[in-house]
């Protein structure tokens, strides 16, 4: 077994970096997506952060010299220890690597323990994890305060030994009885089910397993869900619309950014037309960022409407806000543009039973209605192969996404291609391209 180091930043991070040491050494498992055998590579937190302007894209290393010498120890630390597992076992696996670099560098010893309690577990083992997203440790978070409110009606801490499936079956039940949604029951239960799996390969002691010990009737998984979206109609409303205050204009350029690039909320405040595009009578800017979700690199065009109220704010892209504020604030930007008709749901409860819901458009409308309204008007004109490249969507090699294994248009090629398509479909289809997108 060879084993090869490399470094390199964390994708989907701004400011300061954490530098990660990504290894390989012959390990193989099957991908999931392709059925394909793979190389296995386990990434290690190093401790060392940098800026992405302070990193030496060639050498793999920092500029900073302080930096560059720890990680250059590091690297020889993990050697010795490599070294010292194989000649210890004849083999060395991604799990025992980590643990043993885990020993040697923080001094955290493989606990030999038959009883973990599940909160302590989450707190000490999952969310002190610093390589984890902000959005992940969130969902564990809730998880934690969930199942601290269960030991409450329950009587007493719960343990993994006890945790058997009648235990499973009445914390999901408080969980069915504080929620609406069937799918934010199913999150509770995923990340539940993934906690459960941690403990075991951390601890190798027996859990509770819900995909083999639960009847299929009583497995949560996710249930498409009625979404409404913008038509061209209704944007044509929000690029009309002039907003009384400045933060109501940041929402407004924010939301016309989501609904003219597809892009995530997440990814939103990356898109910059700094890029210029000129060449067999073509001419458009473009904006190119990594998606934070997927880590793929994404050329988006800043059609005409996005251009024009990227001007009209002083050529500036939006300033950032919160998530959650913005959703308060972009429901009001809708309800102020007269899109306020009442609009009839179904959703799924908590208890899996169809139910309709009643509300003004506006209220129905998120972050995601902007992705969602790109990809909706779009979808039926645009190519798939040209559409996914635009928005970021991850391909698979079954089904129908099987072909998308061919399509190798990347970056510009994609922008270009999206954009001549779009320029010569809205000048056939006027009835439905209401406005000019090109």
């Amino acid at each position: 077994m060879k084993l090869r180091i490399n470094f390199a930043l964390k994708a989907g991070v701004t400011g300061e970096i954490p530098v990660q040491a990504i290894m390989t050494f012959g390990q193989k498992e099957i991908d999931r997506i392709t059925g394909k055998t793979v190389y296995k590579r386990l990434r290690y937190y190093t401790g060392v952060k940098v800026k992405a302007a302070e990193w030496n894209k060639p050498e793999k290393l920092p500029y900073n010299k302080t930096a560059q010498t720890e990680l250059l120890q590091l690297e020889k630390t993990i050697q010795d220890v490599f070294s010292v597992q194989l000649a210890l076992n004849g083999f060395v696996t991604c799990e025992s690597l980590k643990a043993a670099l885990d020993e040697k560098l923080k001094g955290k010893k493989q606990k030999s323990v038959q009883r973990i309690r599940l909160t302590e577990f989450i707190k000490e083992e999952i969310i002190s994890d610093p390589e984890m997203k902000l959005g992940t440790k969130y969902r564990y978070d809730q998880l934690m305060k969930y199942i601290t409110a269960f030991e409450t009606v329950y009587g007493k801490p719960v343990y993994n030994h006890e945790f058997d499936d009648r235990v499973f079956r009445l914390f999901m039940a408080e969980v069915r009885r504080k929620n609406e949604r069937y799918n934010s029951v199913t999150g509770f239960y995923k990340y539940m089910k993934a906690t459960l799996n941690r403990i075991k390969r951390t601890y190798k002691v027996p859990v509770f397993n819900p995909t083999e010990e639960l009847p299929k009737a009583e497995k949560q998984t996710n249930i498409k869900a009625a979404k409404v979206y913008l038509k061209f109609e209704q944007i044509q409303c929000v690029i009309k619309h002039k907003p009384k205050t400045k933060q109501m204009e940041n929402v407004r350029l924010i939301f016309l950014t989501l609904l003219f690039t597809g892009c995530r909320y997440s990814d939103v405040f990356k898109i910059k037309p700094e890029g210029q595009y000129s060449k067999t009578g073509l001419k458009f800017s473009y904006g190119q960022y990594i998606s934070q979700k997927t880590n793929i690199a994404v050329v988006v065009p800043i059609l005409k409407p996005l251009a024009d109220a990227i001007a009209a704010n002083g050529g500036k892209t939006a300033d950032k806000m919160h998530l959650h504020e913005f959703n308060r604030a972009l429901k009001s930007l809708i309800r102020d543009c007269g899109l306020t008709e009442s609009v009839t749901l179904i959703y799924t409860d908590s208890y899996g039973n169809k139910q309709f819901e009643e509300k003004p458009f506006c209220d129905f409308v998120s972050s995601h209605t902007g992705r969602r309204s790109f990809v909706s008007n779009l979808i039926n004109h645009i190519p798939d192969a040209i559409l996914s490249k635009i928005t970021g969507h991850e391909t698979g090699n079954s089904g129908s996404n099987m072909i998308q294994g061919y399509n190798h248009i990347e970056g510009i090629d994609s922008a270009v291609l999206f954009y001549r398509t779009l320029s010569r479909l809205q000048s056939i289809d006027k009835e439905h391209f209401i406005f000019k997108l090109t």
